[in-house]
This record gives C-alpha cells, sequence and structure tokens, in this order.
C-alpha cells in the first residue's frame, strides 16, 4: 500500500511536470522556431540566386567580344573573299552566315566562326 501511494504520486508529479514543460518551454520554443522556418528558407533562397548571378556574370564576362568566319581555302591557306561579311557581335548571326556560305561555296572553302576577345587586335 505505501509502494502504490509512493509510485502513484511519483507519477501524478512527473504528469503534472511534463504537462507544465510541455506547456510553458516546449511549445512555445517550437512556435518561436516555428517563425525562422520562413526565414532560413528565404536565406537559403536568396543566397543560391546571388551565386547564380555571380556566376552568370563571371561567365558573361569571359564571352568574346565579336564572332569573326575563318574562310580557310582547299590548300589550306587563310584567305579574305570580296563580298563576304566576316565580323559579327552575335555568336548566333555568325554561325548562321557561315552556314549560307557553306551552301553558296560548296567545297571550295571551310567556314569557320571564330570568337575575338578584343575586336580591335585582330
Amino acid at each position: 500500500m505505501l509502494l502504490e501511494s509512493v509510485l502513484s504520486i511519483f507519477t501524478q508529479s512527473f504528469g503534472l511536470t511534463y504537462s507544465w514543460l510541455n506547456e510553458n518551454l516546449i511549445s512555445p520554443f517550437i512556435a518561436f522556431t516555428r517563425g525562422f522556418e520562413f526565414a532560413v528558407i528565404f536565406m537559403a533562397a536568396a543566397l543560391f540566386f546571388a551565386i547564380s548571378v555571380f556566376l552568370l556574370l563571371r561567365q558573361a564576362k569571359k564571352l568574346p567580344k565579336s564572332y569573326t568566319i575563318e574562310i580557310v581555302d582547299v590548300y589550306g591557306q587563310v584567305v579574305s573573299i570580296d563580298g563576304v561579311r566576316q565580323v559579327f557581335t552575335t555568336h548566333d548571326a555568325a554561325e548562321s552566315y557561315a552556314r549560307m556560305y557553306r551552301s553558296n561555296f560548296g567545297h571550295q572553302y571551310r567556314f569557320r566562326v571564330v570568337g575575338v576577345a578584343n575586336p580591335g587586335k585582330s
């Protein structure tokens, strides 16, 4: 009988202590940390965006300033053909013109697009 009453008192005190700690310490702490979930997700997204922009700008600085079409004849020498545009600002335009020249000139010449870092010093 004494053991049952001591066990009952211990169980009730543990239950009261657990509920008090849960209501006054654990629940407020969890509610407080839930407020930081959005902040942590937002900071991770902002950090990812900043790193992406940094890498994109660094890669853009490495791109050539202009593109030229290098014309090579059947003997392997670089030549220049009158009336053929060779300097372009974008790679797409240079590649498009190179394809057109390949279809117009057939197997007489080879056309290759080359990037130029400094357009004035080519």
